[in-house]
């Protein structure tokens, strides 16, 4: 079974797609996620500012790993998009998706025509030519999924008509922006904020679409999405994972030599 298909059947048998975010330009962590046992990888390009090179070779060493790669694109501009799409990722992550309107853009730009408007070029996705022509494009549309970012309030009041967009495969939750959107930054159980959260689920579930979570390192909210049915959550980055782990062994360490 290949990454995707994983990713897929995780998903038709009710389990949990779990990843992390990564943007070194190292592709040893890429690669290691995937032997640690992480569902996918959220190559994240949104803030990174991360080269095409880099965005590939971290494609290829998360596969390598036995992982998905999804990739957060900057924004929903095709040249952005297009460049992503020929290095065969698992998944393409669009931020700020706050309307039907933004979610067409998205899903055109990743699939051919007559249903998008995708430009035809696939390098790696093609397999670099050795993948058979017919085969490739009858499955290039679902050979990957379109993950919309649901973190602003007007992507919340829009979601109905978003998630009735042909194309939109997942929707995640980005909570700092979304806390952000109503004045309430990082306040995530706030019961305004608690509420929009609470709205996405509800759409979600009830258009029976699958949905997430991305956050750093907050276990109590994560439990919230887990316990509300996510399908998908995404948590910590290296960095993260090195500053807790490193101020648990400086302190040991620090303890141990007060006890010399």
């Amino acid at each position: 079974m290949n990454n995707i298909a994983r990713i897929r059947e995780n998903l038709s048998s009710g389990k949990l797609n779990f990843g992390t975010h990564c943007s070194t330009t190292d592709v040893d962590f890429y690669e290691m996620c995937g032997l640690l046992g992480y569902d996918y990888i959220w190559i994240d390009n949104e803030h990174a500012g991360m080269t095409q090179p880099m965005i590939k070779n971290a494609i290829v060493a998360t596969n390598a790993g036995g992982s998905c790669a999804f990739v957060r694109v900057p924004d929903h501009e095709t040249a952005h998009v297009k460049p992503v799409l020929e290095c065969g990722p698992d998944g393409v992550i669009f931020p700020m998706v706050n309307s039907a309107e933004d979610a067409k853009k998205c899903v055109d730009s990743c699939l051919y025509p007559p249903r998008g408007k995708r430009g035809f070029g696939p390098l790696r996705g093609l397999d670099y030519g050795m993948k058979d022509f017919d085969e490739y494009v009858r499955t290039a549309d679902e050979s990957f999924l379109r993950i919309m970012q649901c973190e602003h309030v007007d992507a919340v009041r829009n979601l109905d008509e978003i998630l009735e967009v042909d194309g939109v495969d997942v929707i995640i939750c980005g909570p700092m922006d979304l806390s952000a959107s109503v004045g309430k930054m990082g306040k995530y159980f706030d019961p305004e904020v608690m509420e929009l959260m609470e709205t996405i689920i509800r759409k979600c579930k009830a258009h029976n679409k699958p949905f997430g979570l991305s956050i750093g390192t907050d276990l109590e909210l994560v439990k919230f999405w887990l316990n509300n049915g996510a399908s998908f959550l995404s948590m910590g980055t290296p960095q993260d994972y090195f500053r807790e782990m490193s101020k648990t062994v400086v302190k040991q360490v620090r303890e141990l030599e007060g006890a010399l």
